[in-house]
């Protein structure tokens, strides 16, 4: 039986549709891109982790155990069905209670299982670099036996992404310098292509390598891998299945980051994305419908990376947030309908009409046609693709009603 509020759904989507057959837009398709849209929720949200600017404050029911936090992002994927897969960090989602360098590939075979049987599969695996013992760095460490043994912890990592995962590597490395003259600069980023280069040739080859980068921090004077050019020269040096991992909360908040998502693209380099928010110059908090996000959306419409018609086309799509204050599960949720959102705005936008003004060096009028997409309400089509899968219209509310937060709160008090 169809609700009054589903009936307003379907006449909203209908008046949209026809708006955008004007301009040779097929809503349907668009529906249906929305549906295909996926995107990783990161394990490490729904635990025990973080703190900083809010002190020791956890948000209630954090996941004390690998197999809650399995539980927690099925329920994100319950209620949006866009988000299949977890990714893990090796360090931290440890299946058993054994030191660091005792994880084994088999490890991960049982908790993989469980989240089949809860509705999902393991996503990207990350090897955990930053954990104690890498003050000094960790594949650039000046102490050979700490980049040995972190060599060794990326190579297990890329057997655990080939037997028991889908086959992606994540690397974000901690390394830098505080002060001039700490390091000899050159010699420490010659240690980290070193020692990824050994961890490439030694991981499986259906393996896909993507490296991260960061603007700053651990280290306040330099960091070995900061931008997205030196991200790229890395992944060059590895081979085919090496690429770029874009990170939004990575960047000084003057970066055009939809540049560098254009140029990726345009070069055909292998990529894929983190998704949060920077106002902190961090990826701390939840993604929002902004004009920011819904550039880079419109950069990987048009590069066909995203809800591509050849899947095998598509970059790895992400979220790494963690923020202290807000409920996490209920932040989760409203990154992806974010993303949602932004995706969305990004396949309506009219090309062809864009296109005309950008070859008139019209700028204003390309400028206008840009910003009617954003400006245009496109979640009749987000809502529309929701009821036809049997989804929550809206999944934060959905989640408030659910009572799994009362749950979690008293299973893990």
């Amino acid at each position: 039986m169809t609700t009054s509020r589903e009936g307003r759904v379907d006449e909203q989507y209908r008046l949209l549709g026809d708006e955008l057959a004007e301009t040779g837009i097929d809503i349907d398709r668009i529906k249906e891109k929305v549906k295909a849209f996926e995107v990783e929720v990161p394990s490490w949200v729904f635990g025990e982790f973080g703190g900083g600017r809010f002190g020791d404050y956890m948000p209630p029911g954090p996941a004390h155990d690998f197999r809650a936090k399995i539980r927690d992002a099925a329920m994100v994927h319950r209620l949006t069905g866009a988000s299949p897969r977890v990714a893990l960090h090796v360090g931290w989602d440890k299946p058993l209670e054994v030191a660091f360098d005792e994880v084994e590939v088999d490890h991960f075979a049982e908790p993989r299982q469980y989240a089949r049987e809860q509705g999902i599969d393991f996503g990207a695996i990350n090897p955990t670099l930053f954990l104690t013992g890498t003050h000094h760095g960790s594949l650039s460490s000046p102490l050979s036996q700490v980049r040995h043994m972190l060599i060794e912890h990326c190579k297990l990592s890329c057997r655990i992404a080939a037997e028991h995962a889908q086959g992606l590597v994540t690397y974000w490395l901690p390394d830098g310098t505080n002060y001039p003259g700490q390091r000899d600069l050159w010699e420490q980023e010659q240690l980290v292509r070193d020692a990824l280069k050994e961890v490439y040739d030694d991981a499986p080859e259906t393996t896909v390598h993507l490296i991260e980068y960061k603007l700053f921090e651990p280290g306040t004077y330099s960091t070995t891998i900061p931008d997205a050019g030196t991200a790229t020269e890395i992944a060059d040096s590895l081979g085919e299945r090496a690429g770029v991992l874009v990170d939004m909360g990575h960047h000084a908040h003057g970066v055009n980051v939809a540049q560098i998502v254009a140029r990726l693209v345009g070069t055909g380099r292998r990529g894929g994305f983190h998704f949060n928010t920077r106002y902190a110059a961090d990826d701390d908090h939840a993604v929002e419908p902004n004009i920011a996000m819904y550039a880079i959306f419109c950069e990987l419409v048009k590069g066909g990376v995203v809800c591509a018609d050849d899947p095998p086309r598509n970059w790895a799509y992400m979220i790494d947030q963690c923020s202290s204050l807000e409920n996490r599960i209920k932040a989760v949720l409203h990154s992806i309908d974010s993303l949602q959102v932004c995706l969305t705005k990004g396949l309506v936008l009219d090309r062809e009409r864009l296109r005309e003004f950008q070859d008139s060096q019209s700028i204003v009028r390309a400028n206008r046609v840009f910003l009617d997409a954003f400006l245009t309400d496109v979640r009749p089509i987000i809502r529309m693709a929701r009821i036809e899968q049997d989804l929550p219209l809206d999944p934060v509310a959905a989640y408030d009603e659910s009572g799994y937060q009362k749950g979690i709160e008293e299973e893990r008090a």
